[in-house]
């Protein structure tokens, strides 16, 4: 269904246009008009995919938009100099088409919303605009590009003779903008809210960063109600007020204190939490059988007066790691998809354990209890794990993990929910807490983080080895993002638009002399190349051309560049012979079917070629890609 919507109808009688008007004839004031790449659009951008694919398919899809015929209308944007005319079709038509849909598929289709889309249906009643000019009809023997060529050159006298300092010229210029903005693939409203869900997304990851380091002692957990600003407080002495507004500033995160590695973390442990890492390898070309599992635990208290050092790696001396491999599966070894290397745990990190399938839930749930896989002769004396396995005070639990959803899905498959646990407070995904600390959009695998904090990630893809890995990385990030200037923000951004810009001035360059070595100047192209040598660019199977008889056939070369969003253009050369019929191997195919998808294909890529060049560049839609071959 069409979101945001407004019942609009334009009725025929309301734009009495002439049914013989010349070219560059001013249309009637009182006439309302569409922007032609904004109506070819509408149904990919305002529909949801299902909806999308039966209006395409029905009337839009296989050259029934082209087929369909409409009245062409110009006018000049006047935005800047290099700036095309402006394509319109009259409101009236685009009404019959939602009245043809609404008629035929039984959906409610009607006009966007203003507020959604302001330059989807326009008027141009303002005194002193300029109205558009009549161009003439669109249809499957006339292109765009013959149309366009038609508009007669601006002139001064096409803008009324409006002066560009009057309020309805700003006016009209406002709404040439919005109706540039209603050809592009998403409006402004789409990408706004694009926009802020990646703001939001990545806010979170920065706030996971934050509650890290509360949890690791590295940043001070706000209390409300938070201290007071000394700022508005006036018996504050002068000498001591600076003091004071350090103080309040560290008690509100906005300044922090340096961390020193070689003391103690200058925060108390929030909550006083066990982080507990998963990692769960399965097999590579069965995701069903699981092979190995990897439990790493890092307990707070074994924290307590202890500096983290140089990158938290005394800290990490503090995690305890164990492998279980499932017995059952002990045949199954990754090596084609991953290096795979379930014997190879870290002799530092302990011993490989071996587990059956009915062992596991019961083993995985004893590692997120007490003793929290702490060996039972180093647990401390004032530690709250009793070691005769009966019940002690509840500690709070941080699940870890790098990718952590898909860890918790192994885990439900083995029998083990961990959402079930009362005392697990929050899930922390070290792939995201690397984005938060890097500013990077994409996620980077574990071996990548090791290597940005100069750490080595031996054996990797041995869940074991992971988990550990994993506790690791989440400790570095704490302290490496803590030891960062909180105002790097601006160095940032300057520094990523140095790098953008060089990057674009070598392509653009490495663009450059590639043409020039492809363009020689001189000759004519060399002999004509022989039929059989032409095929589809790029597909395993060729169309070879045999005799046969009676029987006529299309071929289309089409050549696409690699990095362009927008279709290329398609020839289209009909074939002349006594006797011929094309084969397609591994699938034949009907010489009408494969005539009529050709040149359905040719008309919609031609059209929206040159509707790319109005619009400011087209996004095929989906539906064009497979679900209209007739086949």
């Amino acid at each position: 269904m069409l979101e945001n919507h407004e019942v609009v109808t334009v009725e025929e009688s309301s734009t009495p246009i002439k049914s013989t008007p010349h070219v560059g004839q001013e249309a009637p004031k009182e006439s309302r008009f569409c922007p032609l790449a904004a109506v070819n659009k509408w149904p990919y951008k305002f529909f949801h995919h299902v909806d999308s694919e039966t209006i395409s398919k029905a009337f839009f899809a296989a050259g029934k938009f082209r087929t369909r015929g409409w009245t062409l209308y110009y006018i000049h944007t006047l935005l800047n100099n290099a700036s095309k005319p402006l394509i319109l079709v009259p409101a009236a038509e685009v009404q019959a088409l939602f009245d043809d849909i609404k008629k035929e598929l039984r959906l409610l289709v009607y006009f966007p919303h203003e507020e959604q889309e302001p330059g989807f249906l326009l008027s141009f009643t303002e005194e002193g605009s300029p109205r558009p000019r009549y161009l003439g009809r669109f249809d499957l023997q006339h292109s765009l590009d013959d149309m366009e060529a038609k508009i007669p050159p601006y002139t001064y006298e096409d803008n009324g003779e409006q002066r560009t300092g009057d309020r309805s010229f700003a006016a009209f210029k406002k709404k040439m903008e919005a109706a540039i903005e209603a050809t592009k693939q998403k409006s402004k409203h789409q990408r706004d809210r694009k926009k802020k869900e990646r703001i939001g997304t990545k806010q979170a990851w920065c706030e996971q960063l934050k509650r890290a380091q509360c949890y690791l002692g590295v940043r001070p957990r706000m209390k409300e109600p938070s201290m007071p600003n000394p700022m508005q407080d006036p018996s504050i002495p002068p000498r001591e007020l600076e003091r004071a507004m350090r103080k309040y500033q560290i008690s509100r995160g906005l300044e922090l204190p340096d961390l020193i590695v070689s003391e103690p973390a200058p925060f108390a442990f929030e909550d006083k939490v066990v982080f507990i890492c998963v990692d769960v390898e399965a097999y590579e070309k069965d995701n069903r059988p699981i092979t190995e599992i990897g439990i790493s635990t890092l307990d707070t208290n074994d924290l307590d007066g202890l500096p983290p050092g140089e990158c938290g790696k005394a800290w990490m001396r503090k995690i305890r790691a164990r492998h279980f491999r499932i017995k059952e599966t002990a045949h199954l070894h990754n090596s084609e998809y991953v290096a795979g290397c379930a014997d190879s745990f870290e002799p530092d990190f302990g011993v490989s354990e071996w587990i059956s399938f009915k062992e596991a839930p019961q083993v995985i749930a004893s590692c997120f209890r007490p003793p929290y896989s702490h060996p039972f002769d180093h647990v401390r004396s004032d530690s709250p794990t009793v070691i005769n396995g009966t019940d002690a005070p509840k500690r709070r639990l941080i699940l870890v993990g790098h990718d952590i959803k898909m860890d918790i899905d192994y885990l439900r498959k083995l029998g083990y929910d961990v959402s079930n646990l009362s005392n697990l407070i929050e899930a922390l995904d070290t792939a995201d807490l690397h984005r938060a600390w890097k500013h990077h959009q994409n996620p980077s695998k574990l071996g990548t983080v090791l290597m940005e904090m100069e750490m080595v990630g031996w054996n990797l893809h041995n869940a074991g080895n992971d988990a550990a890995y994993t506790l690791q990385a989440l400790i570095g990030i704490a302290i490496a993002s803590r030891q960062s200037s909180l105002a790097t923000t601006q160095s940032q951004i300057a520094h990523r638009t140095q790098v953008l810009e060089r990057e674009a001035r070598d392509r653009a360059k490495e663009e450059a002399e590639e043409w020039a070595a492809a363009d020689i100047e001189g000759g004519d192209g060399g002999p004509p190349k022989p039929l059989e040598r032409f095929g589809w660019p790029d597909k395993p199977h060729t169309s070879k051309i045999i005799n046969s008889k009676d029987r006529r056939a299309k071929r289309i070369a089409t050549e696409t560049h690699a990095q362009s969003q927008s279709a290329k253009k398609i020839e289209a050369t009909q074939l002349k012979g006594p006797e011929m019929e094309i084969k397609t191997e591994p699938w034949v195919a009907e010489e009408e079917d494969v005539g009529s998808f050709a040149q359905s294909i040719t008309e919609r890529l031609a059209f929206l070629e040159e509707d790319g060049e109005q619009g400011g560049g087209v996004k095929l839609p989906a539906v064009m890609e497979m679900s209209a071959v007739p086949w």
